[in-house]
């Protein structure tokens, strides 16, 4: 076998062992031979290539565009996947309650061997009462069975009660309320159409089942009441059902008695307003924190059977005689009973107050 051979011109440069035996060198006149040419345009149209340009849509590059719109459909994708994935298991509600608010009222004028009751200014207006153990603000308001319902798990159960109890505060317990502010938290917590409801029949209330503000409110004249000094207790119980799929009622059955007196007047009267409210909310209100009032029944004792109740509680004085009366009373109301609402518009006060 021949051995390894020598370039024609002899060995390069290097050492002995080889090691640049095989090194290229590009010398100037290599570099002069290298030709670099530009295509022409004539030549471009001759070999039907054009100079590349950049696609643009939109004023996007293209690469740029395809990559947004791709992320856009993985994005929309799993939006979907999320909303209908948290919809599974919850019912399609049909919406039974809608429309204003019924406001049934009722006054109780003393009846025979009723007397008002009334005591000198100072003294506890509430001793010898049930209300002498009831709260004086919405601890009064109960809730005795925090369990969900078929639809409703306990906490929304818990929250709906809590937007509940607001609304009664606000109508009922509020001073400032009495004396003719409007029920800020009653009516954040509303329907926009029921919102105007109100603020209606607060500015301009009416004898009807609509409009007065008196059957949503306690209010009373501050020309003749001092509401300054009214004292008010409570006991309210809620109770909450799904009569219907999708669609949590709340009923509250509530008695505040309050202790008024005329301007400088020298005594007090007991005063008292059973209401039993009715509420309705569904998923989409609770998401918004919103009440539906389906309904409100209010009897209030002592107090004339006479349309201008509908503005103001118009309390009778332990010293005043009955007025004659629109329409014919029912006997034996006992505002102190939950439970005892009635549908008449006027009644016979069973129960000293």
């Amino acid at each position: 076998m021949s051995g390894r051979g020598e370039p024609p011109d002899g060995r390069l440069g290097g050492g002995s062992d080889g090691e640049d035996e095989f090194r290229v060198v590009f010398d100037e006149s290599f570099v002069r031979a290298a030709v670099l040419h530009e295509p022409t345009a004539q030549e471009r149209i001759r070999t039907g290539r054009g100079p590349r340009r950049l696609r643009r849509v939109f004023g996007v590059p293209a690469g740029t565009f395809r990559v947004v719109a791709v992320a856009v459909v993985v994005v929309l994708v799993m939006t979907g996947a999320l909303y209908f994935g948290a919809r599974r298991g919850h019912p399609t509600s049909v919406r039974t309650s809608g429309g204003p608010a019924v406001l049934i009222r009722v006054s109780l004028v003393p009846g025979e061997g009723v007397a008002v009751s009334s005591g000198p200014y100072g003294t506890d207006p509430f001793v010898g009462t049930t209300a002498a153990t009831w709260h004086d603000g919405r601890a009064g308001i109960t809730l005795p069975d925090l369990a969900g319902t078929a639809h409703f798990s306990a906490p929304q159960v818990r929250e709906t009660f809590e937007l509940v109890r607001d609304f009664v505060s606000s109508t009922q317990l509020d001073p400032n309320v009495w004396r003719g502010a409007r029920p800020a938290a009653a009516l954040g917590a509303m329907e926009s159409d029921q919102r105007d409801q109100l603020t209606a029949a607060l500015d301009h209330p009416a004898d009807d089942d609509l409009h007065a503000a008196t059957g949503w409110v306690t209010r009373f004249d501050p020309a003749l009441v001092s509401a300054v000094d009214t004292k008010a207790r409570i006991m309210a119980v809620a109770t909450a059902s799904e009569p219907h799929t999708g669609e949590l009622r709340f009923t509250v059955d509530g008695i505040v008695a309050y202790a008024i007196r005329g301007p400088d007047a020298p005594v007090w009267t007991r005063f008292v307003v059973h209401r039993v409210w009715e509420f309705a909310i569904d998923a989409a209100a609770l998401r918004h924190s919103t009440l539906h009032v389906v309904r409100i029944t209010t009897i209030a004792a002592p107090q004339a059977c006479t349309p201008d109740t509908a503005a103001f509680f118009r309390p009778m004085a332990a010293t005043a005689a009955p007025p004659a009366g629109t329409g014919t009373p029912h006997p034996g109301a006992d505002p102190w009973r939950l439970g005892a609402a009635t549908e008449a518009t006027c009644g016979i006060l069973g129960a000293a107050v």
